[in-house]
């Protein structure tokens, strides 16, 4: 493809790295030569369809470093799902502004997006590239070692544990519920094992969505483990649900302002806290730290901020390989010494989501193996552990 300008699209929920993905992509898109301006839509595709674009090109190196090391999306970011109308505006968009190359930086939906999207570019007659760059702190994007925005997420979840855990032992607190995000994976929540050292070190419970849940064994567990050590604190995923599907709790009322068919989920740490005075008479707190726990810096892994850098980088080098219609993958740890990054059709991610594979489960009050553990420790990084208590 003859040179042209490059456009970024960041798509979907933010994550503590993913502005560094973003300054990855315009540095090394600067070092190109067949790439004249670098460009960003505000809101994802909404900033796209309504032309509302800022040149990236100009920005000082001063103001990208900054950016590098902030949270949330420095273009703005969205779920907006465009008509047919809003995509011919979009195309023509790109014909004005000379676009050859598009990157799409998100999750699942961001993939189908841009697989979409270039589809409709093809029928349109319009040539240009696509490429996918990852990014999610729920780690559910298929064909991908680990999504960068995961391992700091999960950090925040792993070190909020070991912290929480020393509070309730100080003043002894019965039971503490501790929510985390994680609409359909528990990659999160099951993170929150790496507080344990020893076994009866917290956190004594974890509910996933991928090992249905009940109530009446939950309940069991819960008294078993404040019988014997007169304390708990249970990790629960937002997203948990019970033998047949259905979530353990969900708002009547879903957000009208929210995206269409994307109810607001959260809840249900609060809600079981209310089943557990009920049912067992014993005094329980909850904690849900929401969006916090992906727009904590203080928690970045430098695991997570260096696959951020890599794969905006390998994005752009990708393009100027020539392929279209792929997403930037990462390759296990163990592997990255021959190649840290592979390529996969953008239908891969676009068709399914990656749950916590089989055998890295067990039904019951330990959730995941050891696997588990040697596979996310690396990508979390240290934690702070403490001394034992006078």
């Amino acid at each position: 493809m003859s040179a042209g300008n490059l456009l970024v699209i960041q798509g979907g929920g933010p994550t503590p790295v993913f502005n560094t993905s973003l300054v990855s992509i315009v540095e090394e898109g600067l070092k190109q030569s067949r790439i004249g301006k670098i460009l960003g839509a505000r809101s994802g595709m909404k900033g796209l369809s309504s032309g509302d674009i800022v040149n990236l090109t100009s920005s000082a190196h001063a103001d990208l470093a900054s950016i590098a090391n902030s949270p949330g999306a420095a273009l703005g970011s969205s779920r907006f799902k465009p008509t047919d109308e809003d995509l011919e505006r979009c195309v023509q968009h790109l014909k004005d502004l000379e676009i050859r190359y598009l990157i799409f930086m998100g999750g699942n939906g961001t993939m189908r997006g841009a697989q979409a999207f270039g589809q409709f570019c093809d029928n349109a007659h319009f040539e240009v590239q696509i490429i996918g760059v990852p990014k999610t702190i729920d780690n559910d994007i298929a064909a991908t070692d680990r999504c960068p925005g995961f391992g700091s997420a999960a950090r925040f979840v792993a070190q909020s544990t070991l912290d929480l855990s020393m509070d309730l032992r100080s003043l002894p607190q019965p039971v503490s519920i501790f929510e985390t995000l994680g609409r359909d994976v528990g990659w999160l929540a099951a993170s929150a094992t790496l507080a344990r050292r020893r076994p009866d070190d917290a956190p004594q419970l974890v509910y996933i969505p991928e090992i249905p849940f009940s109530t009446s064994a939950f309940l069991a567990d819960l008294d078993a483990v404040v019988s014997r050590l007169g304390c708990a604190l249970v990790v629960v995923s937002e997203g948990i649900v019970d033998a047949g599907g259905t979530p353990v709790f969900e708002q009547i009322i879903a957000s009208r302002t929210g995206t269409p068919n994307r109810p607001l989920i959260g809840g249900v740490a609060q809600y079981l806290s209310g089943v557990v005075a009920e049912q067992l008479g014993i005094r329980c707190r909850s904690e849900k730290p929401g969006l916090i726990g992906r727009s904590s810096m203080a928690h970045v892994s430098e695991q997570d901020r260096s696959d951020g850098a890599i794969v905006g980088r390998e994005g752009v080098r990708a393009l100027m390989a020539g392929a279209t219609n792929k997403m930037v993958t990462l390759l296990p740890l163990s592997a990255q010494a021959a190649n840290a990054c592979d390529l996969v059709q953008l239908s891969t991610p676009a068709s399914f989501s990656r749950r916590i594979p089989d055998h890295w489960l067990i039904k019951g009050a330990d959730t995941v193996t050891q696997d588990f553990v040697e596979y996310v420790r690396p990508i979390v990084g240290q934690l702070s552990h403490y001394n034992s208590f006078l």
